[in-house]
């Protein structure tokens, strides 16, 4: 039985009884919380710092739009994904499926497809193939490979490391392969961050249940990104991290540390650091705000990478990893906008490279074509080409899940398939 319009009505009454209060960003205390974004740290670490002055700013939608795009040609990459299938036979798989896209359309380009597929065996009722090499296939544009997880690595997060495996590698592989074909004059959308953080986190964390800090594997697709990084330094070339659904907290926690210390007496109503830039970014007026996007300064990120701070270093600067310029430059940085998205508002983080945004002129030529893409379409342009040829279907999803799930459940019989990523 589904829902009956009865219970969406009622549903739709309950919403409306919950109270919303805007918190008004030219209030006092509001600039005095944007002012503690200069510097934030957590004991001697530097989780937060401005790159730049401290600003924020906003342009109109309706002239921007209207302004000449001073890249030629913008790429994009993007990945769709199996979510980890568990068999009987004891094992988790994860098939991703990472393509590229570009404007104006390159046919040969949107046709190569890099297909990884990541599983984990818990017995030996199942044996993964063992390759180093990649498999090619439709005369060459596809290439797939077979990733084992060793099982001594995993005591927890099976599901989670068999997806990240699988979509980090397959991402960064298909981007290091089209390099050679791509301008260096152009413009690089990575669908969401820069970095695979959430790998990144268990590299750099001590733990006795998710070892992956030595794994060759793990080791190689960060070393991808670093590689990657190095591309873009070299050729001087802009790559920006598109987040579409930023969901860290720390530099909430650290906000409401700081103005505690310095007795900034804000009802913090947020619960992530989104909420905040949100709040922090509201136009100042409410009957022109559809027409506005407002954006803050970039800001660094040394020593945080997935919402949280460690003891040890960003695994990026480990000694294992060969690096072809200080590793400062290869330092996260961001800003965030806020854009008006059907009805509502959504905020963006837009990640790139310290070595990039160092220099002033990149900073700002990264800004202006982020905020032009904002203006013609809610999503850049070829970022949803990108995630159109890369995605995954349903129907597709459940074809596939055939081929290797024996596993039946309650839940599913009931309810169905649930992605859970």
């Amino acid at each position: 039985m589904t829902l009956e319009p009865v219970h969406m009505k009622k549903i739709s009454e309950i919403a409306s009884e919950i109270e919303y209060v805007s918190v008004k960003k030219e209030s006092a205390e509001m600039n005095d919380i944007f002012k503690l974004l200069s510097e934030l740290k957590q004991e001697d670490k530097i989780i937060l710092k401005a790159a730049e002055n401290l600003f924020r700013s906003e342009r109109d939608i309706r002239r921007l739009c209207l302004e000449e795009d001073e890249f030629q040609i913008t790429y994009s990459s993007d990945s769709g994904s199996t979510n980890p299938i568990l068999s009987e036979k004891g094992m988790y798989l994860d098939i991703c499926h990472a393509a590229a896209a570009s404007t104006p359309t390159d046919l040969d380009l949107h046709r190569k497809r890099t297909i990884v597929c990541a599983g984990y065996v818990f017995g030996k009722n199942a044996i993964l193939p063992r390759s180093s090499e990649w498999k090619t296939f439709d005369d060459g544009f596809g290439k797939s490979k077979m990733i084992q997880i060793e099982p001594s690595l995993l005591k927890i997060r099976f599901k989670q490391v068999v997806h990240d495996y699988a979509i980090y590698a397959s991402e960064s592989e298909h981007i290091l392969w089209i390099q050679k074909e791509i301008d260096p004059a152009g413009f690089f959308i990575m669908d969401g961050p820069i970095y695979p953080k959430q790998m990144m986190y268990w590299i750099g964390t001590a733990s006795d249940n998710v070892l992956i800090r030595h794994d060759e594997t793990a080791q190689k697709i960060l070393q991808n990104y670093i590689d990657i990084a190095d591309f873009h330094l070299e050729n001087k070339m802009p790559i920006i991290g598109f987040v579409k659904n930023p969901a860290e907290t720390q530099i909430l926690k650290l906000v409401k540390e700081k103005a505690k210390e310095e007795k900034i007496f804000t009802d913090f109503s947020w619960a992530t650091d989104t909420q905040l830039f949100k709040s922090l970014l509201k136009p100042e007026s409410e009957e022109t705000a559809q027409f506005k996007l407002t954006f803050t300064n970039w800001f660094l990120q040394p020593d945080q990478y997935y919402d949280t701070e460690i003891k040890t270093n960003s695994p990026l600067v480990l000694e294992s990893l060969s690096h072809k310029f200080p590793k400062e430059d290869y330092t996260p940085a961001f800003f965030m906008v806020r854009a008006p998205f059907e009805g509502d508002f959504l905020v963006f983080k837009i990640e790139s490279l310290y070595g990039l945004i160092k220099d002033e002129e990149m900073r700002k030529r990264i800004t202006r074509k982020v905020l032009y893409e904002l203006s013609v379409g809610k999503i850049p342009e070829t970022l949803i080409k990108a995630d159109t040829i890369a995605k995954i279907g349903k129907d597709e999803k459940r074809e596939i899940r055939e081929l290797f799930e024996d596993e039946k459940s309650y839940n599913k019989s009931r309810w169905g398939d649930i992605d859970e990523f």
